[in-house]
């Protein structure tokens, strides 16, 4: 992770256009072409970046990245099993068939989606 950032760009306490960089001599030399301001690099997670332009600081959100952290991770388990159900194609098959008289397609397609739940538990 590089230390240091130029922030050229911000807008509503965020920043739109920076530059790292490793040492804070480059940084200040491309403030000094391009405008902006100089700041250690608050984390590699820019979405959390607050800026105060007035104050020339840009500070971390932890509390929001973590609040957002804990709502990804609680619904990990959708992402997980949505590649592992069978196709829709399958369900539809499967439901022509029901409606025909014959429930075994039908049957083995839920059964697919129930060893998908089973195999990536909710919690």
């Amino acid at each position: 992770m590089k230390a240091f950032i130029a922030v050229v760009k911000n807008e509503n306490n965020k920043v739109t256009k920076y530059q790292d960089f490793d040492t804070q001599s480059e940084a200040d030399a491309h403030v000094s072409v391009h405008g902006g301001f100089v700041v250690d690099k608050p984390s590699d997670r820019m979405d959390y970046w607050v800026v105060d332009a007035d104050k020339k600081t840009v500070t971390y959100d932890k509390s929001s990245a973590d609040s957002d952290d804990a709502a990804l991770a609680a619904t990990q388990y959708q992402r997980n099993r949505s590649p592992l159900y069978p196709p829709l194609a399958d369900f539809a098959d499967a439901y022509y068939w029901a409606q025909k008289g014959d429930d075994s397609k039908m049957t083995a397609y839920v059964a697919d989606c129930a060893k998908v739940k089973a195999d990536n538990p909710k919690g």
